[in-house]
C-alpha cells in the first residue's frame, strides 16, 4: 500500500519538472507556496486511501519534508545518487540531532523507508529522462536553499480525548449581554489652593512695618472636549481671592489683595495637526469691593468693570512631555467693557458719564505650562489687545514649588501695561508699566 502512494505521488513530480523545463532555470523556491502544495496533495492522497477502503497507521501520509524533492524544481541532488552508488551510505534526516544509521534488523524508520523510496523515484528520472534536469543541488544551496538546521523537529500526532479535564460540557452557558457605551470625550480637572502668610514686627523694628495676616483662595477648574477627530472645546474657571489685615487702615479691617473671577472658552476645529481655527470668549470681573486707604470710596466692585473680548482667528497648540501650551491669534477681536456702578461711570477708560463702550482690534493670547524640574511648575498666561488708541499687555506667571501632595507655597509674578485710562500712569516715572507680586504656602488640592 505504501509504495503505491508513492506512485501516485510520482504522477504530478513528472509533470512539475516538465513544467520547470518550460520555465527555465529557478534559484530561489518560495517555500510558502510549495508548502500549500504538499498539503493540498496529501489531503487528496489521505482522502484517495480512504475512498478505497484501505486506510491504515501507515498508509497516512504524514506532513515529512522528505517529500519536498518530488515538488521542488527538477534538481539533481546528491542523495539518491550516493544510495544507489555508494556502498556504505548514511541518510541524514533533517530535523534529527545525528546522522541515522543503516535500517535496523528488527524495526524498519518509517521515514527512512519514504526517503529511500523518494531517492529511488529522483533515481529513475535522472537516469531516463536527464534533459528534465535544470540545476544541481550546489547551485541551490548556493542561491539560498533551505538550512537543514533551522527545520524543527516534527511533532507527535496528538490525539484529543473528550472531556480530559473533566469539564461538563452539557451545562448551558447564560447568554452574554453586549452593551455599547459611548466613549466618554470629555477631560475634566481641577486645582484647589488655600495659602496663608503671616507677618510680624517688633515695636522698635528699625525700618518699621505693620503686623498683617494674608489669606489666598484659589481654584482652577477645566472642563475639555475632544473627539479625537476635528473638534476640540476647551473650558477654563479661574477664581482667586485672597485678603489681608492692616492697622494703617483704620476704616477697614480686612482688604482684598486679589481679586479675580475669570472664565476662558474655546472652540477649535481642527486645520492641520497643532493649528485650529478657533472662536474664544474670555470674560472677567471680581467678586468683591475694593476701597481706597481709610476711607469708603469704592475703587471697584463686581461687575464694575466687566470686560468681555471675542476673538476669531487660529489657535496653535503644542503637547510635549513636561510642556504644554496653546498661542490664539486673533486678527480680529470685540472688547467690550461696562460698570455697573453708578459712581465709578467714567473710570478703567471710559468716557465722562459712560458706562460702557467698545472697541474692535487684534488679540493674541498665549497660555503655557511648563514643568521645569520634579517640584517645580510655571503657569503663565499672556493677553494682548491693541485698537490704535489704546494698548492692553499682561503677563501672569504662577511658580509652585510642590512640598508634597498637599502643601506647597506658590510665587505669583503679574507686570501689566495699560494706557486706556490717565489714572493708570504713574507719578515717578510717568509710565504706563504696572506690576503685582506676592510669594504664600498652603495647601493643595488637585484632580
Amino acid at each position: 500500500m505504501f509504495i503505491r502512494l508513492l506512485l501516485l505521488v510520482f504522477l504530478p513530480f513528472s509533470l512539475s519538472m516538465q513544467l520547470m523545463a518550460d520555465i527555465g532555470r529557478v534559484h530561489r523556491v518560495d517555500t510558502l507556496a510549495m508548502a500549500a502544495v504538499v498539503q493540498k496533495y496529501v489531503a487528496r492522497l489521505n482522502t484517495l486511501a480512504a475512498d478505497t477502503g484501505q486506510v491504515t497507521k501507515d498508509s497516512v501520509v504524514k506532513y515529512t519534508p522528505f517529500y519536498y524533492p518530488l515538488f521542488a524544481p527538477a534538481t539533481l541532488y546528491d542523495a539518491p545518487l550516493k544510495q544507489t552508488f555508494s556502498v556504505s551510505w548514511k541518510p541524514s534526516l533533517p530535523g534529527r540531532l545525528s546522522v541515522v544509521s543503516a535500517f535496523p534488523d528488527q524495526k524498519e524508520d518509517a521515514d527512512l523507508r519514504i526517503l529511500t523510496e523518494v531517492n529511488h523515484l529522483l533515481m529513475q528520472t535522472y537516469v531516463k529522462s536527464p534533459w528534465l534536469i535544470q540545476s544541481t543541488e550546489n547551485e541551490l544551496d548556493e542561491a539560498g536553499g533551505l538550512q537543514e538546521d533551522s527545520l524543527p523537529v516534527l511533532p507527535e500526532d496528538v490525539r484529543l480525548v473528550e472531556n480530559d479535564m473533566g469539564v461538563d460540557l452539557s451545562q448551558d452557558v447564560d447568554d452574554v449581554q453586549l452593551v455599547v457605551r459611548r466613549p466618554n470625550f470629555w477631560k475634566c480637572k481641577g486645582d484647589y489652593s488655600f495659602q496663608f502668610t503671616q507677618n510680624y514686627f517688633s515695636d522698635n523694628w528699625y525700618q518699621g512695618g505693620d503686623n498683617n495676616y494674608t489669606m489666598l483662595a484659589l481654584v482652577t477648574m477645566e472642563a475639555n472636549f475632544n473627539n479625537k477627530q476635528k473638534v476640540q472645546w476647551d473650558n477654563k474657571l479661574e477664581m482667586r481671592l485672597g485678603f489681608q489685615t492692616s492697622k494703617t487702615d483704620e476704616k477697614h479691617k480686612f482688604k482684598t489683595n486679589d481679586d479675580l473671577l475669570r472664565f476662558t472658552t474655546k472652540i477649535g476645529y481642527k486645520a492641520t495637526t497643532h493649528w485650529f481655527y478657533t472662536l474664544q470668549v474670555q470674560a472677567y470681573t471680581q467678586f468683591y469691593p475694593s476701597y481706597s486707604a481709610n476711607s469708603d470710596d469704592v475703587t471697584s466692585d463686581f461687575l464694575s468693570p466687566f470686560n468681555l473680548v471675542v476673538s476669531l482667528g487660529m489657535d496653535y497648540k503644542l503637547e510635549l512631555k513636561k510642556f504644554k501650551g496653546s498661542a490664539n491669534l486673533a486678527p480680529v477681536a470685540y472688547n467690550f467693557r461696562s460698570v455697573e456702578r453708578p459712581s465709578l461711570f467714567g473710570n478703567f477708560g471710559l468716557e465722562p458719564g459712560k458706562c460702557m463702550y467698545h472697541n474692535f482690534g487684534p488679540n493674541i493670547t498665549v497660555n503655557y505650562s511648563w514643568e521645569i524640574w520634579k517640584n517645580i511648575k510655571w503657569d503663565a498666561r499672556i493677553y494682548w489687545f491693541s485698537n490704535l488708541e489704546m494698548t492692553d499687555i499682561e503677563w501672569e506667571n504662577t511658580f509652585t514649588f510642590t512640598i508634597n501632595r498637599f502643601l506647597n507655597s506658590k510665587l505669583f509674578i503679574y507686570p501689566r501695561i495699560d494706557d486706556s485710562s490717565e489714572d493708570y500712569r504713574s507719578e515717578d516715572k510717568g509710565s504706563y508699566f504696572m506690576f503685582k507680586e506676592w510669594f504664600s504656602l498652603g495647601v493643595n488640592y488637585s484632580f
